[in-house]
């Protein structure tokens, strides 16, 4: 039945792709244009979460997802300033450093 289902999302997925023009088939492969896509569902769940959860044991998801939304936002907001003749080698240093602080953590919890 899985195998199916898989299958027949494959052939919707085929169609849908034939069926685009190819400049949005370009916007979508963007990888800040998947950012943002991430950043809105993010931002609907947790607003979601926030106004559903009432225990503040649960709360705590919300913020959780909210923090992530954040994230995600400022990696954005930096984007911006990749064309700046000053500040663009210092946001690519400040990211090379995030990558190596999660390369860092990830090690370090997973012997």
């Amino acid at each position: 039945m899985l195998t199916v289902r898989l299958q027949l999302k494959r052939i919707f997925v085929q169609l849908l792709s034939q069926m685009m023009p190819p400049r949005f088939k370009d916007y979508v492969r963007d990888p800040w244009n998947m950012v943002d896509q991430v950043m809105y569902i993010t931002l609907l769940v947790a607003v979601i979460l926030r106004f559903t959860l009432t225990n503040d044991s649960n709360f705590v998801w919300a913020r959780y997802v909210y923090t992530v939304d954040l994230v995600m936002f400022y990696l954005r907001i930096l984007q911006l300033y990749y064309i700046h003749k000053r500040l663009g080698p210092k946001v690519l240093v400040i990211g090379r450093m995030v990558c190596v602080i999660i390369d860092a953590e990830t090690t370090q919890n997973n012997p």
